[in-house]
């Protein structure tokens, strides 16, 4: 007798160590039982924890501060003065733009008089011209008097508007003195002090960061681009933070943003996701390891997924015939060997089973594959959930073949 070779003896020990059921008196098929256990279908990433509002107030005129009313972690109001800046430089202005406004209102009422007076000179002269008393130029010198008096009053009518426009501008800037809080919540960040001057020149500077209240919160989550096919909105959404390692937080996915991150060769995509926080423990900045739920369920009877994909080779149902197979679409029984039949009809059922919402396994049963009809629910990358079907636990149900092998 020929020593085994290395090569195969290791063969032996693998097929060994993956078909720990292939015994002796069956070493044809590879089983597992039905059990009693999790699924758990997850996507990790990892995310950062913000305030779920988030707005920057800025200047928008240029000045010195000379009040402050709200500091780090202030709860404010919206519409709450937050800071002031030195309103005088604007109250001048303001008040050279009404004294503009003024003057030009004065100087319609003067144009307006002088327009008036040369339409009543204008039809004196026509009357005097009418009896021969004037000559006709005088007529005619009253007209173009009154059209340029006219044309004086419409550029009169302009600059009151000018100076309106003024007004309303320097009443804007005035107001734009005071920093109002645009939304409710705290102040995450400030960046000024009294007696700092801002320039909104060339660009508006931050003076505040107020962020909304931290009972809603959202949370910029990366997946990798291998797991991105599987996350969708609407999913539920497992986290937790360091500061609370023993607590977990749920939220729900937001939609996938379509712009990719890319560090090297490694590429995500950012998924928001809202979260609600009552008790305001979630702080901005906090790292969150997330589990995407994409399917899960506890304690439930489950079978290996691979259960529902093999096929013992050469099984078909009893009574079988062949107007069984040629009542398939597209298939004739007598141009097929009695394996490919068989096979044909089983797979052509358990696509009618799946249409039905059912699936098909089978069971050993006296060292024979039994098929038996399930309904499945959750599944990971392991075990699907059996939620109907006539299996109990501990059911040796048939993995592999390996006559198929």
């Amino acid at each position: 007798m020929k020593q085994a070779t290395p090569l195969l003896f290791l063969t032996c020990l693998f097929l060994a160590a993956c078909d720990p059921r292939a015994d002796a008196e069956n070493p044809r098929f590879v089983t597992d039982p039905v059990s009693f256990g999790d699924i758990r279908d997850i996507v990790p990433a990892i995310g950062e924890i913000r305030p779920a509002g988030q707005v920057e107030v800025g200047a928008e005129i240029t000045g010195r501060i000379i009040e402050i009313h709200a500091d780090f972690d202030a709860s404010v109001e919206a519409g709450q003065l937050l800071a002031r800046i030195d309103p005088a430089p604007y109250e001048a202005r303001l008040a050279q733009a009404q004294a503009s406004l003024r003057t030009a209102t004065a100087s319609v009422a003067a144009a307006r008089a002088e327009r008036d007076n040369a339409s009543r000179e204008l039809v004196r002269a026509r009357e005097l011209a009418s009896r021969g008393t004037v000559p006709t130029s005088l007529v005619e010198e009253r007209e173009f008097a009154l059209v340029t008096l006219g044309a004086r009053l419409d550029q009169a009518d302009a600059e009151v508007e000018l100076a309106n426009s003024r007004v309303e501008q320097a009443e804007i800037d005035l107001s734009r003195t005071e920093i109002r809080s645009p939304i409710e919540g705290f102040i995450q960040d400030r960046r000024i002090e009294v007696g700092q001057t801002v320039s909104a020149a060339q660009s508006t500077p931050t003076l505040f960061v107020v962020a909304s209240n931290l009972s809603n919160v959202v949370i910029e989550a990366l997946v990798a681009e291998n797991d991105i096919g599987r996350v969708q909105q609407g999913l539920e959404v497992r986290f937790t933070v360091e500061a609370y390692p023993d607590e977990e937080f749920y939220g729900i996915s937001g939609p996938v943003r379509r712009a990719p991150r890319e560090n090297g060769r490694f590429v995500s995509y950012p998924v928001l996701i809202e979260a609600s926080d009552p008790d305001q423990r979630l702080l901005p900045g906090m790292t969150a390891s997330v589990e995407f739920i994409h399917d899960e369920a506890r304690a439930v009877m489950r079978v290996r997924i691979e259960s529902l994909t093999v096929r013992p080779a050469d099984w078909c149902p009893d009574g079988f015939t062949d107007d069984d197979i040629n009542n398939v679409p597209g298939f004739n029984a007598d141009r097929m060997t009695e394996s490919n039949r068989c096979a044909a009809f089983v797979g052509f059922l358990g696509a009618q089973l799946y249409h039905a919402g059912q699936r098909r396994l089978f069971v050993l049963e006296d060292g024979q594959p039994v098929l038996r009809r399930v309904r499945v629910g959750a599944q990971d990358d392991r075990y699907v959930e059996i939620i109907d079907g006539d299996l109990q636990i501990g059911d040796e149900i048939l993995i592999r073949d390996r006559e198929l092998f």
